[in-house]
């Protein structure tokens, strides 16, 4: 049941404008957006981007694992993923995110979580915090309601600005074909058999 749950996910495929008239679009949207740069979040890739992208992502999350892999060359063509965490998929999602966050290297605990990643459980790869800091608490549910704000039902949510300044919104796996719009670099390859079917 959980996993028809989250293969229902992948559906949900939202790509809105500023100009395009939905929840948070207009001058809300740049209000979201400037909230959003603001967050506390893990920063993975360049050092010195060529272009930044957001994603919302839970740590126990199977699509944002799949995110998370078709990103990673990107990473080291110039683009800096900052992620933000929610906790909402299962019970350990809070602390899995609050170990990331508490980490004295946030990157590389995000990467263990991923590397070690459970498909067949949908859980994260390192162990949760069991006490979670109540400023860290209240933050990780003040980022579910951010991304809520920008349209996206759940994770992985990506928001990044386009060229022309124009804030997009898109929720669930993007396909490979569609990152270079997204990150604005050029196409990078990505021969990872598990994103074989998001080509």
């Amino acid at each position: 049941m959980l996993r028809a749950a989250l293969i229902s996910m992948i559906a949900v495929v939202l790509t809105t404008t500023a100009a395009s008239g939905t929840p948070g679009a207009g001058t809300d949207r740049h209000r979201l957006f400037a909230d959003l740069e603001r967050t506390d979040a893990v920063h993975e890739g360049a050092k010195q981007p060529k272009r930044v992208l957001y994603v919302f992502f839970d740590a126990n999350c199977y699509y944002c694992n799949l995110t998370w892999k078709a990103l990673q060359p990107y990473e080291k063509a110039g683009l800096q993923v900052r992620w933000v965490p929610v906790a909402y998929q299962k019970p350990t999602s809070r602390g899995r995110a609050a170990a990331v966050m508490e980490a004295p290297d946030r990157a590389a605990a995000l990467r263990a979580n991923e590397m070690g990643y459970d498909a067949a459980q949908f859980d994260g790869g390192i162990a949760p915090l069991n006490d979670v800091p109540p400023q860290l608490s209240s933050q990780i549910e003040a980022n579910t309601e951010l991304m809520q704000a920008f349209g996206a039902p759940g994770t992985p949510a990506l928001v990044w600005k386009d060229s022309t300044g124009t804030i997009r919104v898109k929720a669930g796996v993007p396909r490979l074909s569609e990152l270079p719009r997204i990150t604005g670099l050029p196409p990078q390859p990505n021969a990872d058999p598990e994103l074989a079917r998001f080509r």
